[in-house]
């Protein structure tokens, strides 16, 4: 069946790529109900702290410094094994064999140690969760020319986009944070039931060519297996039931080209674009 992506699932991949850190929950304190204890939670950040120490020491040239992932290693915060990990038992197992068809050794930690390294873990999940605690530090942190280079050669932006044309000045049009979920997804047009009659930069749009009359193109209100519904010039919405290939659609959708890049944008990419893409004032 044919399903449109859903932009809120864009904006989710789109922010969970940016350059974040959080700002750490105030230890100890009056907290409201469910507060940890103060004791509890200064043994929870020693834990936490001595975690991180260990993950740079043992884990960091693989995994980074963040556990974020690295040179060769994934990120930690979505591994499976880390988010079924209850008080490290879960992760001290799987480090005690490694994967060594994937070139993770395995480790000889102490009990100690596995609980530490999952307290620091667990401590940085929780803190990507909670996006209400979330401060984005300088997200300016890419190559402008290798973001320059990227725009015109591999990332064939140029295609489509100018910094003399559409971009010009972009750069002071939108913060960083603003103008780094720009370039992986602009805004979208909406063309649904009760939207503008005209499209907007981004809406898609379909051309159904019935079996017979001549073909109708409008802003895409709905598209299935079954049925075809768009919304026409007139403002006036038209349905028609499909049967295989009756009637012909044809669906034109201005950004596939954004949401082809999705899958493959590296953070690196990312960050460079971001950073030249500020430089076009």
């Amino acid at each position: 069946m044919h399903r449109l992506l859903s932009l809120s699932a864009v904006v989710v991949f789109l922010f969970a790529s940016l350059t974040i850190d959080a700002q750490q929950p105030p230890a100890g304190g009056r907290g409201g109900r469910g507060a940890a204890p103060p004791a509890q939670a200064v043994a929870d950040s020693a834990a936490a702290d001595r975690g991180e120490q260990l993950l740079v020491r043992e884990c960091g040239f693989c995994h980074g410094a963040n556990a974020r992932g690295g040179s060769g290693g994934p990120d930690l915060l979505r591994a499976t094994v880390v988010l079924n990990d209850e008080n490290g038992k879960e992760l001290g197992e799987f480090l005690k064999i490694g994967r060594p068809d994937k070139g993770m050794p395995k480790f000889d930690l102490s009990q100690a140690q596995v609980a530490d390294l999952a307290a620091f873990l667990h401590a940085r999940i929780e803190t990507a969760v909670n996006r209400g605690a979330y401060r984005i530090l300088d997200i300016l942190t890419g190559d402008a020319k290798a973001g320059e280079a990227y725009f015109n050669g591999a990332g064939r932006c140029r295609s489509c986009h100018s910094t003399t044309g559409d971009l010009k000045g972009i750069g002071s049009k939108y913060d960083p944070v603003a103008l780094q979920g720009r370039i992986i997804m602009p805004a979208r047009g909406r063309g649904g039931r009760g939207g503008p009659t005209e499209p907007g930069r981004g809406a898609i749009t379909v051309t159904v060519t019935p079996a017979s009359g001549p073909p109708v193109t409008g802003l895409l209100v709905r598209l299935t297996d079954f049925d075809v519904t768009l919304r026409d010039a007139a403002g006036q919405i038209r349905s028609w039931l499909r049967d295989g290939d009756v009637p012909n659609v044809v669906v034109s959708d201005p950004l596939k080209a954004h949401l082809d890049m999705v899958t493959r944008w590296t953070d690196q990419d990312m960050h460079n674009m971001t950073a030249y893409l500020a430089t076009v004032k």
